[in-house]
């Protein structure tokens, strides 16, 4: 790490700011989480934990006329899991990719780098994960106007191949995509997205099961108190298992600023699942939703992190509403209510019949504020509950009725620790 500060320190003395712009950033996050139900119902038998970690990002970006640059390297980890007498390597690249500008409207962005668009439910950064998510890409840019359009995609390997080999990380071989977003003079912002992942076939290395994602982002905000976000998607061609894929996904979210201090949201996440007592069926009916982001969106417990996995693709509804109070001018309280429950059939095995249960899987509270103490430093204090009903047993195990809780205190430092600005 010390080698590393040095070559940057070097590399930054040796500009010509004349020309160019150079910044160097920090990113530490650090929090501290106590678990007693979190991702998994407990049952008496079991103990709660505490559970400390952090994430470490050093970022160093390059600008000039033509070209763009920007270096990010990463150390993430559990307090207290490396045997630190072990000297082994945990440096890694979060970001790190070039952009040069072809033409005054269009741009090609080339290396490793976070694909974030709309609001991060198919492609999002996934910032709760302290690693994140990355894609090594290729990607052009077409911004002009109210314009922006993005098209890339990536081929993987696992080794310096040359010949065709398997492919053995549990990641897509390849990913293109389009991305076409407008925004209008009233406010609308509207999105159309087309991606295909291809993902290696289990059986055989030389197939790929392509799995394609199309649909519609729209957000809108006036100069009144409303506002609404939505989407909708829809999955067809080959589920990673090989079973042909049909599923969907929509997500409607009014909101209204009821106040200065007050504003409501209330809405629906719509997961399509399968009917696990269809034992005939060749289609895969649950919706993977890739990249995006499960924290933010559905309960901070993280019940239905991976929304298709979790439920044993059988999908999932949630209906939720919530108050942000603005309770100072650097200070934020977030109430919401969460209720889930399966779209598809889900086996009731808890009975000696066969049968799917109930539908109603649970209803969850959650509580988060946030201070601000000033431009680059947040802490965050959160709490969440869950009530589980007996089919959230079949899913997760443990206990309904045992009291389910998480709580969490994270510190959030973005500090800039130089920039020299163009002249």
């Amino acid at each position: 790490m010390r080698r590393i500060l040095l070559l940057i320190t070097f590399f930054c003395a040796s500009l010509n700011f004349t020309y160019a712009q150079f910044s160097l950033k920090a990113d530490f996050r650090a929090r501290g989480e106590y678990r007693d139900g979190a991702r998994i119902l407990l049952s008496d038998s079991l103990e709660p934990t505490f559970v400390a970690s952090q994430r470490t990002r050093l970022i160093a970006d390059y600008k000039d006329d033509k070209f763009q640059i920007r270096i990010g390297l990463q150390n993430a980890r559990i307090w207290g899991n490396d045997d630190e007498r072990a000297n082994i390597p945990n440096i890694n690249l979060s970001e790190g990719w070039f952009k040069y500008a072809l033409l005054p409207s269009l741009a090609a962005k080339v290396g490793r780098q976070h694909l974030v668009l709309d609001d991060g439910r198919i492609f999002g950064m996934r910032n709760w994960n302290d690693i994140a998510v990355s894609h090594d890409l290729a990607v052009l840019q077409y911004e002009k106007n109210d314009w922006n359009i993005l098209a890339g995609g990536g081929y993987n390997n696992d080794g310096n191949d040359y010949t065709a080999s398997p492919y053995n990380v549990k990641y897509y071989k390849y990913l293109v995509f389009l991305w076409v977003n407008r925004t209008f003079e009233n406010g609308l912002q509207v999105s159309l997205l087309h991606s295909t992942d291809a993902n290696e076939d289990k059986t055989d290395f030389t197939k790929t099961n392509k799995r394609n994602t199309v649909g519609l982002y729209s957000k809108y905000s006036s100069n009144s108190n409303f506002g609404f976000e939505g989407s909708a998607y829809y999955q067809y061609g080959k589920h990673t298992s090989g079973l042909d894929q049909s599923g969907y996904m929509f997500s409607l979210i009014p909101s209204y600023q009821l106040s200065e201090k007050v504003k409501l949201v209330a809405g629906t996440n719509y997961f399509s699942g399968n009917n696990q007592l269809d034992t005939t069926s060749t289609t895969n009916r649950s919706f993977n939703k890739l990249f995006g982001d499960g924290h933010r969106y559905y309960g901070l417990l993280d019940y239905f992190l991976n929304i298709e996995d979790n439920t044993d693709r059988t999908g999932v509804q949630e209906l939720f509403a919530g108050v942000f109070l603005k309770t100072s001018e650097k200070s934020e309280l977030e109430i919401s209510y969460h209720h889930f429950a399966t779209t598809g059939a889900l086996i009731d095995t808890q009975s000696p019949k066969f049968k799917a249960a109930d539908a109603e899987l649970g209803s969850e509270i959650d509580l988060q504020y946030k201070h601000k103490v000033n431009s680059y430093f947040t802490v965050v204090l959160n709490y969440a509950t869950m009530f589980a009903t007996p089919s959230m047993e079949i899913l997760k195990g443990g206990d309904h009725n045992r009291y389910q809780q998480w709580a969490n205190l994270m510190l959030i430092a973005k500090p800039e620790l130089f920039r020299s600005d163009k002249k």
